[in-house]
């Protein structure tokens, strides 16, 4: 059943308002009746009119009386619709007016149509791994991607041409460059990409890493929990970010049946259930207090950091690789990547938009191991790197000494030099 959107109309009536304050002609051929202005019935996004003279001749010629707020049938039969562009195109004339006036004319154009966007409600969209490529490749300033695409099911999918998404480092990306999302083992974990829709736009997404729980667990049980870990959630506007990205986490709750609990592992002799984490440094805090509102209580709802874990790849090098927020660290050895910085003997890390790893691994220069370049300290005196348990600081020369060349005195609790000292 249609129903007319007050807030759209106070969208469309600010639009024409605010572009006849630059000057900007009206187009007289196009006599439209203002009052009959509001949104369409063939799609909530769309302007629905119908001009003066149109009502005239239908009063005068069929005895149709086009009533000062219109029925839905008379709106569906005899009024036109379009986006709030070409209405704003055909209501003005653009032709003539100064490149300033064309800027502004255009801005707020994007900002209406934008904000007739919000009217809509958000749609959660879980996808395949396989996906994912597809939807880091649209970039709306890139020439061959601003047409629509599909998804599966989901047709006409875009990305807004202000939408901080379409500014992040990794969209517009070739799909080649994230071949390693899409060769994950499913068996032991998985990947999938979670988007939010408005309309048909993308207003927010996130990776979501997906492990089996701990290895405790009694295997004798038929149940088998899993962590779900939403990584950086990016969302189209900085406005209304927070209400974002906590729908997204709200949404993802209900569609895994996780249970919102502030434990990362199971305590013993409990059943098992799916837990859900949330990166330490992507507003969790704002997400917690927009969550427990939601729900009007103050329940502790934050998971926090989540407890590290490997993703099992298929292959130990790809021909190209992805900028990845959280799991940068790739261990060719044992063909995993971690979001733990320590894991395993890594040899990659992930940290290029140019579809390149990063060669972290030297060898030290102390006890010959591979270690991570990060973790790593120069000996000055001695010209070489070293891992963490190949160095020490000594207090006496304010600097890492070798622990071959270390000395420690159990009374004052320092390390010396041996060439500093009398032995």
């Amino acid at each position: 059943m249609y129903i007319e959107n007050p807030e759209y109309k106070k969208i469309a009536f600010s639009m024409i308002a605010q572009i006849e304050q630059f000057k900007i002609a009206k187009n007289e051929k196009f006599n439209v009746c203002t009052k009959s202005i509001s949104n369409a019935i063939c799609n909530p996004l769309k302007i629905s009119y119908i001009k003066n003279d149109k009502i005239k001749n239908l009063e005068l010629h069929a005895n149709i009386k086009i009533h000062s707020t219109p029925t839905p049938e008379q709106r569906n039969k005899y009024f036109n619709a379009c986006t709030l562009r070409k209405f704003a195109n055909h209501y003005f004339l653009t032709d003539g007016i100064t490149a300033e006036q064309l800027e502004q004319f255009n801005n707020i154009v994007i900002e209406a149509t934008a904000a007739a966007n919000l009217l809509l409600p958000k749609t959660l969209h879980v996808l395949d791994a396989e996906h994912i490529p597809q939807i880091y490749n649209h970039k709306y300033n890139n020439e061959n991607n601003k047409e629509p695409f599909t998804i599966g099911k989901l047709e006409g999918l875009h990305i807004g041409e202000k939408s901080d998404i379409n500014a992040s480092c990794m969209q517009g990306k070739p799909a080649k460059y994230f071949e390693m999302y899409t060769d994950l083992n499913e068996d032991e974990s998985t990947l999938k990409m979670a988007i939010l829709t408005q309309g048909n736009e993308i207003v927010a997404r996130s990776l979501i890493w997906i492990n089996k729980a701990s290895a405790d667990i009694d295997r004798r049980k038929k149940q088998n929990p899993r962590h779900f870990y939403i990584d950086r959630i990016y969302t189209k506007t900085q406005d209304h970010r927070d209400q974002t990205q906590t729908q997204l986490y709200s949404d993802l709750i209900k569609y895994f049946n996780i249970e919102i609990d502030n434990n990362y592992f199971l305590p013993d002799g409990s059943e098992p259930t799916n837990k859900i984490h949330l990166p330490a440094a992507q507003n969790t805090y704002n997400i917690k207090d927009a969550y427990t509102a939601q729900l009007n209580t103050n329940k502790y709802v934050m998971m926090g950091c989540m407890p590290p874990f490997d993703v099992e790849l298929n292959s130990d090098s790809y021909n190209y690789y992805p900028y990845a927020d959280t799991f940068q660290h790739f261990d060719t050895y044992n063909q995993t990547i971690s979001s733990d910085q320590s894991s395993g003997s890594e040899m990659l890390r992930l940290e290029s938009t140019s579809g390149n790893a990063e060669n972290c691994s030297i060898e030290c220069g102390e006890c010959g191991c591979e270690t991570d370049e990060e973790y790593s300290t120069y000996i000055e005196e001695e010209e070489i790197q070293v891992c963490e348990d190949c160095s020490v600081y000594c207090e006496d020369r304010e600097t890492n000494i070798t622990v071959s060349n270390a000395i420690y005195n159990n009374h004052s609790g320092h390390h010396h030099h041996r060439d500093d000292l009398n032995i």
